[in-house]
């Protein structure tokens, strides 16, 4: 008996780039939402676990990456990875921040509102037929390491996933380049 996999919704990395640089890099909100969408494709978290971040962890300035224990679902510590992209946006974020004495969170937001704002940027980016959520930003992160042939072991530590199986749900996009090179090699 065959299982049906569940199947999931990813964009592609460059879809993820579309996304991102149809926000302008000017106004508060703008860097915001775009310092936040960043940060989601870049370390793989949860919105919960993107808005649970306090602005103090990113005030060290010159650092080319960072990495930052997280307390994440289920309360499983991991350690997280910010690229210089999501290092970059958020500082230039944090610029235009005025609240900072009153708020320590980096993203005084809601998930909800989070919600709203990223179905709102992909309508922007011409990307409103596609259903795209804090989520789906996560799903691409895993897709696009696994494509790159990143182990899935390793895609499970930095989902901070405890079962593997959890994570072997994005090994359908490998799967089928696999059977696509297989299908070349064979013609």
């Amino acid at each position: 008996m065959i299982t049906q996999k569940r199947q999931i919704k990813f964009l592609e990395k460059k879809e993820v780039e579309k996304l991102i640089a149809k926000i302008k890099q000017k106004g508060a909100r703008n860097l915001r939402d775009r310092a936040l969408l960043t940060v989601l494709f870049s370390t793989g978290l949860r919105i919960s676990e993107a808005l649970a971040l306090e602005w103090t962890a990113f005030e060290e300035q010159g650092r080319a990456t960072m990495e930052l224990p997280i307390i994440g679902k289920g309360g499983w510590q991991r350690v997280i990875f910010f690229s210089p992209e999501a290092l970059k946006s958020i500082r230039e974020y944090l610029k235009t921040r005025d609240d900072l004495l009153d708020e320590q969170r980096l993203f005084p937001i809601t998930s909800r509102a989070a919600q709203i704002m990223i179905k709102r940027r992909a309508g922007r980016a011409g990307m409103g037929d596609k259903h795209i959520t804090p989520h789906t930003l996560r799903h691409s992160l895993a897709t696009d390491l696994l494509r790159r042939g990143v182990d899935v072991r390793v895609v499970q530590e930095f989902l901070g996933h405890r079962s593997i199986a959890s994570t072997q749900i994005y090994t359908h996009v490998t799967n089928t380049q696999l059977k696509n090179i297989h299908t070349k090699l064979y013609k």
